[in-house]
C-alpha cells in the first residue's frame, strides 16, 4: 500500500494499516478526513450476515495487497446505527467508497473479486470530487490561506490545500508546510503513530497544542519527542519541527531556540 512519506520509515506494521474497524465515534476522522489523503472503501456489514461474511474476506484480500490504492474500513451497523441511518443503509453488505470526504461510487450485495475489483478501479480512477474546503487558485493566495489555516490550527484544511500544490515561486514555500499539516492529519487517523507510547503520547499532545495554537509548547514536545523516540523516529519529528519554524519565520524565538537541536538529526 502506498502512503504518503515525508522522512519516516515506517517500522511498526500497525502504522501501515489496510483494514480498520471503525464506529460512530470514530467514522468522520477514520473515513471522511482520511479520505482527503487516499480512497476509503467503507463495508457495511453485520455478523448475522451471510453475504457479508461472504464479501469480507473478498475486499480485505483487496486492501491487503501490496499496491492497493485504497483503505477498508468496516463497520458494524449493528453497534453502530447512527452512521448507518445517515447514509441510508437498507441493505447490507454495502459498500461505498469516499474521496475528499464524499461517497464516489457504491454497491450493494456479494459480489466476485473480480467485479469488485473494477469497482476500485473504476472509483479511483475518475477525477476526485471538488474539496470541501476550496482554496485559492492563485498560488500566492492559497500559500497564505494554507498558513492561516495552520496557524488556526487546523490541520485538515491547510493539508487539502497543500498536498497538490500548482507549481511555482510558492511551491517549494509549500512544499516546507506540508510536512506540519501532514503530521497533524497523521496523528489523528494513526497513521503517525509508532507504537511506542510515550512517542505517541508526545506526537497527539504536540498535535493538540498546535490546534490550540500554541506553538510554544507543541516545540517543547516535539523536542521532547526527539530525545524520546528511537534512531529512526528522529528525522520525521525534526522534519515537523522544521516544517513548524518554516511557519513562524526564521527569525521567530522559538525557530532560533530550537534550530540547533533540529540540524543535528536532519537528514542530508
Amino acid at each position: 500500500m502506498k502512503w504518503f512519506s515525508f522522512g519516516k520509515k515506517k517500522k511498526k506494521s500497525a502504522a501501515q494499516v489496510s483494514v480498520l474497524e471503525v464506529t460512530d465515534q470514530t467514522f468522520q476522522v477514520q473515513v471522511i478526513n482520511r479520505s482527503y489523503k487516499m480512497p476509503v472503501m467503507v463495508d457495511f456489514w453485520a455478523a448475522w450476515c451471510g453475504p457479508c461474511r461472504q464479501l469480507g474476506p473478498v475486499l480485505e484480500n483487496l486492501a491487503e495487497e501490496p499496491d492497493s490504492p485504497f483503505v477498508l474500513a468496516k463497520l458494524d451497523t449493528e453497534n453502530n446505527q447512527r452512521t448507518a441511518q445517515k447514509y441510508n443503509i437498507q441493505s447490507i453488505p454495502a459498500v461505498k467508497m469516499f474521496r475528499n470526504g464524499r461517497i464516489v461510487d457504491e454497491f450493494t450485495g456479494a459480489l466476485p473479486t473480480g467485479l469488485v475489483r473494477r469497482f476500485v478501479q473504476k472509483a479511483v480512477s475518475a477525477p476526485a470530487p471538488p474539496l470541501g474546503f476550496q482554496g485559492s487558485d492563485d498560488p500566492a493566495q492559497r500559500l497564505e490561506q494554507a498558513q492561516h489555516q495552520l496557524k488556526r490550527g487546523n490541520g485538515l484544511n491547510a493539508f487539502t490545500l497543500l498536498k497538490d500544490f500548482p507549481d511555482g515561486e510558492q511551491s517549494e514555500a509549500a512544499r516546507a508546510l506540508l510536512p506540519l499539516a501532514q503530521f497533524m492529519v497523521d496523528v489523528a487517523d494513526g497513521d503517525a503513530l509508532t507504537g511506542l507510547e510515550n512517542l505517541d503520547k508526545l506526537y497527539q499532545q504536540a498535535v493538540l497544542a498546535l490546534e490550540r495554537r500554541n506553538p510554544k509548547k507543541a516545540l517543547a514536545l516535539l523536542a521532547e519527542a526527539l530525545e524520546t523516540g528511537e534512531e529512526i523516529d528522529r528525522p520525521f519529528t525534526a522534519s515537523v519541527m522544521q516544517s513548524l519554524f518554516t511557519l513562524l519565520g526564521k527569525n521567530h524565538k522559538l525557530t532560533q531556540q530550537y534550530q540547533d537541536k533540529v540540524t543535528a538529526v536532519s537528514p542530508g
